[in-house]
This record gives C-alpha cells, sequence and structure tokens, in this order.
C-alpha cells in the first residue's frame, strides 16, 4: 500500500513538475518587447525633418574658399537627388549630390566661387523627404568667399 501511494506520489509530482516548466517555456500571448534601437528609429521617424549640421559649421555669415564644398545634413533623408529644391545667388552652376544614407546635400560649384562675393543658399519648401512629403519651410544661407588682396 505505501508502495503505490509513493509511485502515485512521484507520477503525480513528475506530472506537476512537467506542467510547470512547460508553462515557463512556452511563448507567451504578449508583443515582444521593443528593442531599444527599433524605439530610437521609431521616435526618428516620428520627427519633422530639419536641418542638424552644416559644414563649415556655421555656414551662416561664414567666409569660404572659392573652392569649398558647403553640405547639409538633415535629420531625415531625402527623397532623391532631385527633390532637394535649392538655388544660390548670385545665381552659379552647381551640382547637388546625396550621402550614402541621402540625409547630407553636398553643393559643389561647377566652377570656383568668385571671390569677394556675398552668395545666398536657399533651400525651397518643395524639398521632399522620405515618408514625409514636402519640407513647407524656406531655409537661407549667406555665406562669402575670401577677398584677394594681392601678393
Amino acid at each position: 500500500m505505501i508502495k503505490k501511494f509513493l509511485i502515485f506520489s512521484v507520477i503525480g509530482l513528475g506530472i506537476t513538475l512537467a506542467f510547470y516548466f512547460y508553462k515557463q517555456t512556452a511563448p507567451a500571448n504578449t508583443p515582444a518587447p521593443i528593442k531599444q534601437a527599433d524605439q530610437k528609429q521609431a521616435d526618428i521617424s516620428k520627427d519633422p525633418p530639419k536641418i542638424v549640421s552644416t559644414k563649415p559649421d556655421p555656414l551662416e555669415d561664414n567666409i569660404i574658399s572659392a573652392t569649398d564644398i558647403v553640405e547639409i545634413t538633415f535629420n531625415r533623408p531625402l527623397e532623391n537627388v532631385g527633390e532637394f529644391k535649392s538655388r544660390i545667388e548670385p545665381q552659379i552652376v552647381y551640382k547637388v549630390e546625396l550621402s550614402g544614407d541621402r540625409k547630407t546635400a553636398r553643393i559643389m560649384p561647377a566652377k570656383p566661387y568668385q571671390l569677394g562675393t556675398t552668395y545666398t543658399l536657399f533651400i525651397n519648401p518643395d524639398t521632399k523627404f522620405d515618408g514625409v512629403g514636402e519640407w513647407k519651410q524656406d531655409k537661407m544661407f549667406h555665406f562669402k568667399t575670401i577677398t584677394y588682396r594681392g601678393v
């Protein structure tokens, strides 16, 4: 009688432990926790487009050489190079390239800037960003080129 009791007790304990461990390792119906990197990316995706840096820094009222490349870096990727709507006054011919992540626009003059001249770079409100559409704000920077004073 005692042997039967011990056998049934051991079997019962075994079944109870098996059920307990099964419940501990079974996947729960709760969503997986959001990784910190995913959360940061989600927060960034909600941010409106803005300029985070320029090169040279600061660009406003800076003096640059005649061959300097101006860079504008945003917190969001631009749609493509054709959607970076800009102009420079006085009017010059220039080329725009985007970085690999499309967040930085590199503005390169076709010919060197004229020495001793003040330029204004306009970034137009119809500039488009991935997932956001148009920027809808005007931004302008004034910069000067070095003056040649002779040797």
